[in-house]
């Protein structure tokens, strides 16, 4: 059963530090070929103090926070049948390699739907950059839980 109390727990901030390699390894990931994300050569040319992080970036660092499962143990959820369902952000100010980057998620809503067959889970995640918001981010995750056959 999905620990409904926690509706409005928030983590405690921690600074992750945003590391070039890290980047780098992100950036291969997704097929990313960009030279600004990953050579400071190109992003000074393009205008960059360093290279900055892609947009999705900042969902790599929320493992080093408080990852989403250490949240679904929080929130009593078993990891059968749990998917990423969708993620968007809010983008205020840049973020580049060697920023400290203060991060706080919390949890917004957790709701019900088709009788109970899923129970969707609202996470808002804050990026901070020496206390002003660089972005802002909401992730819904999907719970399969499994019912009871009907007789």
């Amino acid at each position: 059963m999905i620990d409904r109390s926690r509706i409005s727990f928030e983590s405690a901030p921690s600074e992750i530090a945003i590391d070039a390699w890290r980047v780098k390894l992100f950036c291969q990931a997704i097929g990313e070929e960009d030279a600004v994300y990953t050579q400071p050569e190109a992003a000074r040319s393009a205008g960059h103090p360093a290279c900055p992080v892609p947009p999705t970036f900042l969902k790599a660092i929320e493992g080093e926070h408080f990852s989403s499962a250490q949240l679904m143990s929080l929130l009593k959820v078993p990891l059968r049948g749990v998917l990423h369902a969708q993620q968007s952000f809010d983008h205020f100010a840049p973020v580049y390699v060697g920023d400290r980057i203060e991060v706080s998620r919390k949890v917004t809503d957790i709701h019900d739907k088709k009788n109970g067959a899923f129970t969707f889970i609202v996470v808002d995640t804050r990026y901070r950059r020496a206390g002003k918001p660089v972005a802002n981010s909401r992730q819904t995750i999907l719970v399969r839980n499994a019912l009871e056959a009907v007789q």
